[in-house]
This record gives structure tokens, C-alpha cells and sequence, in this order.
């Protein structure tokens, strides 16, 4: 982030409301404890998205400990959400504050590696209607495997799916890969570059690049 958008980004979460005391207590807990949850700016979009289109599952990978998922279920109470985690010490954490809240019964939490378990899905799913698949999807896991999980999941989406795919920018790395922390991740930064490009070219996805939050990607499958 350059040093002139700090000002920029205190400004917005100066603006920044919480869906509700639970929420916020969950978010200041997991800010304390530097655990990896969507941004303000990106849950504010997310919660006004999901309002107007008003999903009935929604599919996440990268389930953290369990905020977003929550969120989810919080803002849309008819919602069923399937989240993906192959982290140990996150699925525990996940668990836990899972236990705590009665959404957990909308919430299906699966562990181990995403492609894996993408795979057992599309075998689920397989002559599957439209109001069976997935209508949102969240996509914050593994950044260097954007495009192999956005392959993953067209056969599971309905014809009319919102994907989302956050932290694109790479903390800024993706335009300026400077210093010892972006260096650490120039995978991620190459293969994220190469999904960007790999989107360019899909024809069939109707495809908007934000620079909100830590950037996002939004898609949607283009039909008659």
C-alpha cells in the first residue's frame, strides 16, 4: 500500500459499521491476533452484494477462523454455506467459533485440500439442477490456484453465479514487487498476474477489477 493511501483507508474504516456486536467483537479478536479475515471495505461490498442478490449457497475457499463464514450466514439467514479450510490450527479455531453460534447448522465445513475436495463436490453435484449449485462464491484461499479453483467451480455454479476472488493486488506487490516481504511471495504474484491475463481472455465472463480493500475480482458468466 503506498504511504498516501493510508489516509485513504483510515477514512473508510472510520466509516465502517459492523453487522452486529458479535461480528465486531469476532473482528477485533482476529485483528489482535493478526488472523487473516476480509478487509472492512471488502466485507461492506460483500454485504451489499449479497443484499441485492440474495444467494442461497454460497460456497468460500479459505475458511480462516471462520469469520466470513459467519458473516454470511449472519447477512443472509436462508443462506447454506459450504467453506474450505486445510489449515489444522484454522480448521480448530473455525470449529470453535462455529460451536458458539447457531449458524453453524448452515454451515458446512470441510477440511483438507481444496482441489480435493472441489473435486468430491462436482462428483456431489454432478446431475445436479440449478437450484442445487452454488450461487455465490467466494474465492480467498491459495492465491498461486485462483485459476485452477475458478475451473473448478464453473460445473457447480448456476448460470447467473457471482464469483469473487479477493486479494488480488497482493498488498500492492502486484504492481510494485519491491522489498524482502514481496519477494517472499513472487509465486504468488507471478500466478496471480497470469489469472488476471487468463481472465483478459475468457470471452465468457463478464469480469470487473477492484482496487477496494486489498482488490477484488468479480465475475459472472455472460448468457442469453
Amino acid at each position: 500500500m503506498n504511504v498516501r493511501d493510508i489516509p485513504l483507508k483510515e477514512l473508510a474504516d472510520s466509516h465502517y459499521k459492523a453487522l452486529d456486536e458479535d461480528l465486531a467483537a469476532l473482528r477485533r479478536v482476529n485483528e489482535e491476533e493478526g488472523v487473516p479475515l476480509i478487509l472492512t471495505e471488502t466485507e461492506g461490498l460483500l454485504r451489499l452484494i449479497t443484499g441485492l442478490t440474495k444467494p442461497h449457497k454460497i460456497l468460500e475457499l479459505g475458511t480462516a477462523h471462520g469469520y466470513s463464514s459467519l458473516f454470511f450466514a449472519r447477512c443472509l439467514p436462508e443462506a447454506e454455506i459450504t467453506t474450505i479450510e486445510r489449515n489444522p490450527v484454522m480448521i480448530e479455531a473455525a470449529r470453535a467459533e462455529f460451536a458458539k453460534r447457531s449458524e453453524s447448522e448452515r454451515i458446512d465445513l470441510r477440511t483438507g485440500d481444496a482441489a480435493s475436495i472441489l473435486d468430491d463436490i462436482k462428483a456431489e453435484l454432478k446431475n445436479a439442477d440449478e437450484s442445487q449449485k452454488y450461487d455465490f462464491v467466494f474465492i480467498d484461499a491459495a492465491k498461486s490456484h485462483y485459476r485452477e479453483f475458478l475451473e473448478s467451480v464453473e460445473s457447480i455454479c448456476t448460470k447467473d453465479a457471482i464469483i469473487i476472488c479477493d486479494n488480488i493486488l497482493l498488498k500492492g506487490w502486484i504492481v510494485e514487487a519491491d522489498g524482502s516481504a514481496a519477494r517472499r511471495h513472487r509465486t504468488s504474484i507471478k500466478y496471480m498476474k497470469q489469472f488476471l491475463d487468463y481472465l483478459d481472455k475468457r470471452e465468457d465472463l463478464d469480469v470487473t477489477i477492484l482496487t477496494g480493500g486489498d482488490g477484488l475480482a468479480i465475475i459472472r458468466y455472460k448468457y442469453e
